[in-house]
C-alpha cells in the first residue's frame, strides 16, 4: 500500500525499489563486478517488473510484492529464527536468515571448499565472473535476475575439486522477522571439477504468519563427469514469497538431478534452465507441488541440448485444492547438431476443488535428426472407478480419496536414490494433501 493507502502499482514498485538500489556497491568488490552491479539497477530500471502481458509471467501476478522493500535489514537486526526439525537429517549445513548467511561454515571433506560469496568472488575470480557475466539480465521478464544482480552481496561458494564426493550439503532458507517484509537476493555457485560429485539439499521454511521474500540464484557449473543431486524442501507460510533461478551449465558426460517439492508458499516460482553443452550430458528435473488455499506455485523448465546424444527428462504432478493456481511450462530445446538426443516430458495434475486452477504448457522444439522425443499432459480429478474399487475393498471413502492422491505424489519421491530420504519427504507430502472440495 502507499501513502494513502491504495494499492502499489507495478511500476510505482520498480521505481521505489530502483530508487533504494541506486545506493550503490561496495568500494571493496572488483571493478566489473561494481560495473555489472550498475548495469542490473539500469536493466531493472528500464524494463521494470514482469507483468501478464510478458509471456513468460502471464499466469502468475506479483500483487503479493506490494509493499515490500527491495533489501532485508542489516545482519544480525534480528533474532535467529527456530529451525523445524529437518528432514534431511544431521550432515554439514548452512543456515541464511533474510538473504543473510547466520552461521559459521562448516568443515567439509578434503578437496571441498565452501566460502561467502565475497570471499568466493576473491579465490575464483577468473571462473565466476564469466558466469555472472553471462546472466541475461534486460528486460522484464529476467527482472529478478537483474534484481538479484545488483544485490550480489550475500551468498555462498562451494568448490570441489576433480575426483571428490563432498557428500551431503543441507542449506536452510528463513525469512527474517521485523516489521517490514523485504525481498532478499541471496546467491549460490556451485563449482563441480572433472567427476565430482555433490548432494545438495535444499529447505525452505519460516515460522508461520511471517511476511517476506527470497530471489534465490544458483549458478552450477559441472565438470566433465561431474554429478549433482539437488532437492529442493519448500514448506513456507501463506505470506512468503520464494523465487529461485537456477542456471546449470554440463560438460561431457556430467549429470543434474533434480527433485523438488513445493508444499506451501503464498507464492513461489522455480525457473530451471539447463545447457547440456558436453556430449553424452543428461538431466532429470522432477517435482511435485501440493497448494491450498489461495497458493500459487510455478514452475518454467527451459533445457537445450547443445551436444550429441544427450538426455534430460521432465516429470511433475500437481495437486490443487481451494482456490490456488499452478503453472507448468517446460521445454526442451535440441539445438543442430544434437544428434542422438532424448527427451521426456510428462506432467500429470489433479484438481480437488471446481475453483483450483491449472496451466501447463510442454514444449518441443527440435533442429536435429534421429531424435527420440515424447510429451505429455493431462489435467483432472480422481478416477472415480479407482475409488470405488478401494471402497469395495474396504476402505471408507475419504481413505480411498486420500491413498489414490498419496500414490499420485510418491511418483516424485520415488524418484529419491535414498529410500530413508524418500519415506520422509513422502510424509510430508501426505501431511501437506490438500482437502477436496471448495
Amino acid at each position: 500500500m502507499n501513502a494513502a493507502g491504495q494499492p502499489e502499482s507495478a511500476p510505482a514498485l520498480a521505481e521505489r525499489w530502483s530508487a533504494a538500489l541506486a545506493a550503490g556497491p561496495s568500494a571493496a568488490e572488483p571493478g566489473w563486478l561494481r560495473e555489472l552491479r550498475h548495469a542490473a539497477v539500469g536493466y531493472f530500471r528500464a524494463g521494470g517488473l514482469p507483468h501478464r502481458k510478458v509471456e513468460a509471467w502471464k499466469y502468475t501476478p506479483l500483487r503479493m510484492l506490494e509493499g515490500f522493500e527491495v533489501r532485508p535489514a542489516a545482519a544480525g537486526a534480528e533474532p535467529m529464527p527456530a529451525w523445524p526439525p529437518s528432514v534431511f537429517g544431521t550432515g554439514p549445513s548452512v543456515d541464511f536468515v533474510g538473504g543473510q548467511l547466520a552461521c559459521a561454515l562448516p568443515e567439509l571433506p578434503s578437496g571441498v571448499t565452501i566460502l561467502s560469496l565475497a570471499d568466493g568472488i576473491s579465490r575464483f575470480e577468473d571462473r565466476l565472473q564469466p558466469l555472472f557475466e553471462n546472466v541475461p539480465l534486460n528486460g522484464a521478464t529476467r527482472a529478478f535476475a537483474a534484481l538479484n544482480t545488483a544485490c550480489a552481496e550475500q551468498g555462498l561458494v562451494v568448490h570441489v575439486a576433480e575426483g571428490v564426493d563432498a557428500g551431503p550439503l543441507v542449506i536452510r532458507w528463513s525469512l527474517a522477522g521485523g516489521r517490514q517484509a523485504a525481498l532478499s537476493h541471496p546467491r549460490l555457485i556451485l563449482l563441480l571439477d572433472e567427476n565430482a560429485r555433490l548432494s545438495l539439499q535444499e529447505h525452505y521454511q519460516s515460522a508461520a504468519g511471517l511476511p517476506g521474500g527470497l530471489n534465490v540464484m544458483m549458478q552450477v557449473e559441472l565438470g566433465a563427469g561431474a554429478r549433482l543431486d539437488h532437492v529442493r524442501v519448500q514448506a513456507e507460510n501463506e505470506l512468503a514469497v520464494v523465487l529461485t533461478s537456477t542456471r546449470v551449465q554440463q560438460a561431457r558426460k556430467s549429470r543434474y538431478d533434480y527433485r523438488g517439492f513445493d508444499l506451501g508458499a503464498g507464492l513461489a516460482r522455480h525457473e530451471i534452465n539447463v545447457l547440456l553443452s558436453g556430449e553424452g550430458a543428461s538431466a532429470d528435473v522432477a517435482g511435485a507441488f501440493l497448494v491450498d488455499g489461495r497458493s500459487h506455485v510455478d514452475n518454467h523448465v527451459n533445457i537445450e541440448h547443445g551436444a550429441p546424444d544427450c538426455s534430460s527428462e521432465q516429470f511433475f504432478r500437481g495437486v490443487l485444492g481451494g482456490r490456488s493456481r499452478g503453472v507448468f511450462n517446460g521445454r526442451a530445446l535440441i539445438r543442430p547438431g544434437a544428434d542422438g538426443s532424448r527427451v521426456r516430458q510428462s506432467n500429470a495434475n489433479l484438481l480437488l476443488s471446481p475453483l483450483a486452477e491449472i496451466d501447463t504448457k510442454p514444449e518441443l522444439e527440435i533442429y536435429a535428426d534421429e531424435v527420440e522425443a515424447s510429451h505429455g499432459a493431462t489435467v483432472g480429478q480422481l478416477d472415480e472407478v479407482a475409488v470405488f474399487y478401494l471402497r469395495s475393498r474396504g476402505l471408507p471413502e475419504a481413505a480411498a480419496r486420500r491413498l489414490l492422491i498419496t500414490a499420485f505424489c510418491r511418483a516424485v519421491s520415488e524418484r529419491l536414490a535414498d529410500r530413508g530420504l524418500s519415506e520422509r519427504i513422502a510424509t510430508l507430502l501426505d501431511g501437506a494433501m490438500p482437502g477436496e472440495g471448495d
